[in-house]
């Protein structure tokens, strides 16, 4: 951007000037300096020299070029001072001075609409002036962008190789080709639409059976460099839930389809392909990883109903690899943790002292602005916080243990704080299945500070209630 104010000469025809002036005086009061033969160009001064001393001046930024059927005419005949003044700019144009310097402006058109535009000029870029309708002021503002070099559309920073590229270990090219498909899906057909979502379960269920460990390896290494090329399919998992969104089509229903169905499928005795074998270590990271990961980009997008179905939805889970037999589970069924990285890998880490390398590993798995290590550690707190107000768990346990707490650097939850609010209450009505506050306060009451949600070499800190962050007779209190 250029921090100095910006200096723009206009060339036009006098047959325009009344709306040239108009046009310089609206620049003038938006901070550009203009220089305008008529403001300018006094008695006894030499026009053209004038004009060439504007045309060459290192100061100006800028040279405008207001074309009109005039203008255009006297230029491509080299007639009157239109002629002359082309005679000093065209060279200029086509010779060593910055191409971007001028700029053609567009304020007449035939009964074609095409805009009178000098042959010298025809090949450039020019705004559109020719109506005085809303089109002149979007035309307006994009010069204005121009001058101030502040344009609408900036070409993002150069970011870095996709991570996939180096990871997809597993072909994914069919899953997001699904994906693309269903982002285009509005206003489609429903059996289509039906179908795209069938066929990209079917593949994800497939796709999600071929992340194996080689026996070729420790497991403990194994583990880790798979659990890192599963990072593309965490990442196409999220395109997916983002597309029902940006699609406006039913999401709850689909995605616990999906989890049920990845679940039995991981957790079902198969034959690995050769040189290969299962490990329930991997696909339980693989799902844990994927149900906090859809908790926080329902959280982000405040889908309070959504999320309520996801987490009071009965799924029906195989308990065992040996028994096909699925019986009636709560989300707590996706909670798992991985003990061959506390046990094994942790101690041979570079940071054997971690609370736990699953939540490290986890929690550095950012994908921005979505998933970040707050927003992460968030989702996998409110995952073990609503267990109580929804009543799932019966057992001590049977509960949502939040292994990322201690990535959790606050005192308090923003979620929660808000519920002062009666707004910010009624917003959140649908996550915890109420109607009114009052029911939304006995829920809360409902909650209670387990000081055994810790690790043991934890004496400090442990994870959060939600009556940490607010009193029952808090919420709902302002306005």
């Amino acid at each position: 951007m250029n921090e100095s104010t910006p200096k723009v000469f206009i060339s036009y025809s006098w047959t325009v000037q009344k709306r040239v002036v108009e046009l310089a005086t609206r620049l003038v009061f938006n901070g550009i300096d203009v220089i305008l033969d008529v403001w300018d160009l006094k008695a006894g001064h030499d026009k053209y020299a004038f004009m060439e001393q504007s045309v060459n001046d290192p100061s100006v930024n800028k040279v405008l070029i207001v074309c009109d059927k005039a203008y255009a005419e006297k230029a491509d005949a080299r007639q009157g001072g239109v002629g002359d003044e082309t005679v000093i700019i065209s060279p200029e144009i086509y010779g060593k001075m910055n191409q971007e310097k001028f700029i053609p402006l567009a304020f007449d058109a035939d009964e074609s609409g095409n805009a009178y535009i000098p042959h010298y000029l025809k090949s450039r870029i020019y705004f559109d002036f020719t109506t005085e309708d809303n089109r002149y002021e979007v035309e307006y503002e994009k010069l204005l962008r121009n001058l101030y070099e502040m344009p609408q559309f900036k070409k993002p920073t150069l970011g870095p190789k996709p991570e996939w590229l180096e990871n997809d270990a597993v072909d994914l090219s069919p899953i997001r080709d699904v994906i693309k498909q269903l982002r285009g899906c509005t206003g489609f057909l429903q059996s289509k639409t039906d179908y795209l979502v069938c066929h990209a379960i079917d593949l994800f269920i497939e796709t999600s059976k071929m992340f194996v460990l080689p026996d070729n390896k420790p497991k403990n290494e194994s583990l880790l460099k798979v659990i890192d090329q599963t990072r593309s399919f965490r990442d196409v998992f999220m395109d997916f839930c983002e597309s029902f969104f940006y699609s406006n089509l039913s999401f709850a229903y689909t995605i616990c389809s999906l989890f049920e169905r990845l679940y039995n499928a991981l957790h079902t005795e198969r034959i690995a392909p050769n040189g290969y074998i299962i490990s329930n270590d991997l696909s339980d990271f693989m799902l844990w990883e994927l149900f906090i990961c859809a908790t926080a980009l329902l959280l982000h997008l405040e889908k309070f109903s959504d999320l309520h179905d996801m987490l009071t939805h009965t799924y029906f889970l195989n308990q065992d690899n040996h028994n096909d037999y699925a019986e009636a589970s709560h989300y707590f069924k996706f909670y798992k943790s991985i003990r061959l990285l506390e046990e094994e890998c942790k101690p041979k880490s570079t940071q054997p002292s971690l609370y736990t390398l699953q939540g490290d590993i986890l929690t550095r798995r950012e994908r921005k602005p979505i998933l970040t290590k707050e927003s992460i550690s968030n989702a996998d707190l409110i995952l073990y916080q609503m267990g109580q107000p929804l009543g799932l768990g019966n057992t001590r346990w049977d509960y949502w243990f939040p292994i990322t707490y201690c990535y959790h650097c606050r005192e308090s939850q923003e979620i929660w704080r808000k519920m002062k609010s009666r707004e910010q209450c009624q917003k959140m009505f649908p996550l915890f299945g109420v109607k009114t506050i009052e029911e939304l306060k006995e829920k809360i009451r409902q909650t209670s500070i387990n000081d055994r949600m810790r690790y043991s070499n934890d004496h400090f800190s442990r994870a959060l209630d939600i009556q940490d962050s607010i009193m029952v007779e808090e919420i709902g209190s302002l306005n």
